[in-house]
């Protein structure tokens, strides 16, 4: 299996024949995608730099809740 960036037109296609609601196709070396419908951009969950960008996401919200709790048992507002 290679992998290599696909075109627009082929990831269309592929989306036609395999569903639109996730895209992931591990032939595709993209880790943004234009979306299916409307404007903007989704993640090929088959990369795994995607792994790596939603275990960030998750661990800055959990850092920042960790770090509002620990402030609030020792009162420091003015650096929160």
């Amino acid at each position: 299996m290679e992998r290599r960036k696909w075109r627009k037109e082929e990831i269309e296609e592929y989306r036609k024949t395999k569903g639109v609601f996730f895209y992931y196709n591990k032939e595709d070396f993209n880790f943004l995608v234009p979306k299916a419908y409307g404007i903007g951009w989704t993640v090929n969950w088959a990369n795994p730099i995607s792994l790596v960008f939603v275990i960030a996401i998750i661990g800055v919200i959990l850092i920042r809740k960790l770090f509002s709790v620990i402030c609030a048992n020792l009162d420091c507002g003015e650096l929160y």
